[in-house]
């Protein structure tokens, strides 16, 4: 009987660090004490149902809900109602999500056994594809390997697998339930890094090593891999097959493609040319973005910066990445705490770019904007949250805005459904 007894307690231990933590909640209508350690956005969360009982209609007016306050550092949107915001409260990560526009919200988080070292990033280290499949990367602490967090119930049950001898993981990408890379680097120097491709065919359940620069090719292989001279950027894939990894090489962006799932890479030598940009002291890359709508269309921030000032301009592609068109856009130049906020783009024509406290919108690839009526709420929360965290529409009327005060750990996540002409704090 000791060894049943012993069999049990481990299947209990690790039930209890997969599943996610709605039990611990309160079951009582009330703000929850141990959560309210950092000021900023208060969020209403919804309880499921106690369906454990036959009085689970009764329970509902004193389980339902209850407000807490939270720091968010990122979001992903997913439809024009339903969306995911996240933090980390003393290691422990906070992820909820919306159905409803941000009335109320639903507590998704992993265990808390599971710890994050920092904020997890949209793209870096949370993806999901939909409401109801999603990955969260934990990166490695001390001697311990990255570990990847897998939902197919929106959360309700997490699973784990882990990527053997990895790095930190620089990003994570899905085309679909079954499909995915992880990016992991280490950048021991400032312009070279070690980058190893992870794939997964399983919905993340295992992974294996597809491409790596320390397995150098010699030079009579076919194989192509990215090099470690240059520093990584951001990752998509627009099929199975098709990707696309940025990087800043020599402080020039670069662009590698591949056509076979990620084992073979080259670069795209036509994609940038630095002859254009002769006056620039430095270049900011921002994330390559495949467009939800078309797949073989997306775009590329490119930003030339000059002193303490930087001006962004995007590249287009209508072809899956066969080529690249200059959109020089007609916008100011920034410099401050939003330097390096690009605007967003929901298709190729259709844009948003946030400058001061101004929502400027354009529908001809950025060849020219229209400054928005100003928004007396917008102006009012920018005066105490100046620094633009993040900027997305879904749709041509919605969109999420996530403003910080970083010196004082707050944040409000705001909402418009017109398209930026008004604003609210979910």
């Amino acid at each position: 009987m000791k060894w049943c007894s012993k069999i049990t307690a481990a299947i209990l231990v690790t039930c209890i660090l997969l599943t996610g933590c709605s039990s611990e909640e309160p079951q009582v209508a009330s703000s929850v004490p141990n959560e309210i350690t950092e000021e900023g956005q208060t969020l209403t969360i919804i309880n499921p149902p106690d369906t454990t009982t036959n009085n689970a209609v009764m329970n509902l007016s004193i389980t339902d809900k209850y407000q807490i306050k939270t720091r968010l550092t990122d979001f992903q949107l997913l439809n024009e109602t339903t969306g995911l915001a996240w933090g980390t409260t003393k290691g422990e990560l906070r992820l909820y999500r919306t159905e409803d526009s941000g009335e109320t919200w639903t507590n998704i988080s992993p265990a808390d056994a599971v710890q994050f070292p920092s904020n997890p990033v949209y793209g870096k280290e949370i993806f999901f594809i939909d409401l109801l499949n999603g990955w969260i990367v934990r990166n490695s602490t001390g001697s311990s390997n990255p570990i990847v967090l897998r939902t197919r119930d929106g959360g309700e049950t997490w699973k784990l697998s882990s990527l053997k001898e990895a790095d930190q993981v620089a990003s994570i990408y899905f085309t679909d339930q079954a499909h995915g890379w992880i990016l992991a680097v280490d950048n021991s120097t400032s312009d070279s890094e070690e980058k190893t491709l992870y794939q997964t065919e399983n919905g993340g359940a295992t992974w294996s090593n597809i491409m790596s620069t320390q397995l150098s090719p010699n030079k009579n292989s076919s194989v192509h891999s990215i090099p470690k001279f240059g520093n990584f950027v951001s990752m998509t894939f627009m099929n199975e097959n098709e990707g696309f990894i940025s990087t800043l090489k020599a402080g020039q962006p670069a662009l590698y493609v591949t056509y076979d799932g990620g084992m073979d890479w080259d670069e795209n030598t036509t994609f940038f040319n630095p002859k254009k940009y002769e006056s620039c002291d430095r270049f900011e890359v921002g994330e390559i973005t495949s467009f939800t709508n078309d797949k073989s269309t997306g775009w590329i921030p490119i930003g030339c910066s000059r002193e303490d000032a930087t001006k962004f301009n995007g590249y287009f592609t209508h072809d899956s990445g066969e080529s690249w068109t200059l959109s020089p856009f007609q916008l100011s130049w920034q410099s401050g705490l939003n330097e390096n906020s690009t605007p967003t783009f929901l298709n190729t024509k259709e844009g948003w770019a946030l400058q001061d406290t101004t929502v400027f919108h354009t529908i001809d690839q950025g060849q020219s904007w229209t400054a928005l009526p100003e928004s007396a709420k917008l102006k009012d929360i920018l005066k105490d949250y100046p620094e633009v965290v993040n900027f997305r529409f879904i749709s041509s009327n919605v969109g999420w805005l996530l403003v910080a005060k970083m010196d004082q750990k707050r944040s409000l996540l705001l909402q418009t459904k017109n398209g930026g002409v008004s604003w609210r704090v979910l």
